[in-house]
């Protein structure tokens, strides 16, 4: 039997036994181009290791868009990771949240579509791409923009676990770096500027901001110190010190303002610069028939995410994030999905893709 004409939770336990994690989802790919031209009801194109697969053509556009990678297996699980397997109504194993079963929800819910000879007055398009998980430079959304210039899609769904809530805002991610320097010299005699005790005055300094304003959905700016380093050997004065600040960010707060204000509130000794700002936050107005679409076939109001996803490489496309999934259970020793969470995310696909195309 063909994964794509098997049963969901079948499809997904499929794809989870391939250890697709980011840079090495070429066998996984192979194996899902393969059996997708088999059906001989999609049109598939296929870009390294990025597919798209499509019904219909012309305009409207709708693309449907998640990732293939996952990350590594944890430590901490008590079962091989990618050996999936059934227990009280789940599948067990790396990627069933984060995200194998957002794609799988949305390639059965197109091939499902296609199977009933249903086509839509427009195109449709999945697209499982590469690299998301390691926000570095071969991100596959990133690079199917670039193949595609000037031609965009008219509305897009992000696949990531969301309870099956429509998420219409996301926080960015902007990672700072704080240095300071001191005098060098024997521990026992030098009583100048201490590199330790001056990054210790940007830390509390950092501790007393507050910005403003705040989203309705993601509330507001959140800064959080994550790693720290200062000075070489014990019984030497620190020479240097340096601290990393992870800024989750809002729509209505730019990148440029937030640094203006660290630069205006930090002590004259601390050196601001810049590590990574290339996921910006990003926001859908409710408004928008995507978003009023997902609601409509979800049942549930509209919501917003702390974490970041391909969606800010579709941030000039009216975009709703949704997918099957708690995404409380990403990256976890003992990641699963419920089957009744994935079954209702190929309803809703499905729904919601014949939905775009009667209102278009």
């Amino acid at each position: 039997m063909n994964w794509l004409t098997d049963t969901p939770e079948a499809l997904l336990m499929e794809l989870v036994r391939f250890e697709s994690l980011s840079t090495a989802e070429k066998p996984l790919v192979d194996a899902l181009e393969a059996s997708l031209l088999e059906t001989g009801l999609v049109r598939v194109e296929r870009h390294g290791d990025n597919l798209v697969v499509s019904v219909g053509e012309g305009r409207p556009w709708l693309l449907l868009n998640s990732h293939t990678d996952v990350v590594p297996a944890s430590p901490q699980a008590d079962f091989p990771q990618f050996e999936p397997f059934l227990r009280d109504g789940r599948v067990y194993g790396r990627g069933t949240t984060d995200a194998k079963g957002c794609g799988t929800a949305m390639l059965k819910a197109l091939v499902d579509l296609a199977v009933s000879g249903w086509r839509p007055a427009g195109t449709v398009s999945v697209a499982l791409t590469v690299c998301e998980e390691t926000a570095g430079e071969h991100n596959g959304m990133e690079a199917l923009r670039g193949i595609w210039g000037e031609r965009k899609p008219d509305a897009a769904v992000v696949g990531e676990p969301t309870s099956l809530e429509p998420v219409v805002a996301q926080k960015g991610l902007l990672v700072v770096r704080l240095d300071t320097q001191g005098e060098s010299g024997h521990a026992a005699r030098v009583d100048g500027a201490n590199a330790i005790y001056r990054l210790a005055e940007a830390i509390e300094a950092v501790g007393g901001i507050r910005f403003e304003p705040v989203n309705p959905f993601i509330g507001g700016v959140k800064v959080t110190p994550t790693t720290m380093a200062g000075g070489t050997v014990r019984n030497a004065h620190p020479e240097a010190a340096h601290l990393y600040l992870d800024i989750r960010t809002i729509p209505e707060l730019p990148t440029t303002d937030i640094l203006a204000t660290l630069r205006a509130r930090l002590p004259d000794h601390t050196r601001i610069s810049v590590h990574s700002d290339r996921f910006v936050a990003v926001a859908t107005d409710p408004t928008e028939r995507i978003v009023r679409l997902a609601t409509e076939v979800s049942g549930k109001a509209p919501v917003g995410s702390p974490t970041a996803s391909d969606w800010v490489f579709l941030r000039d496309v009216p975009t709703v994030k949704f997918g099957p999934g708690h995404s409380r259970l990403s990256h976890t020793a003992d990641e699963h999905l419920e089957i009744a969470q994935l079954h209702a995310g190929v309803a809703h696909y499905r729904r919601l893709i014949q939905r775009y195309f009667e209102s278009a």
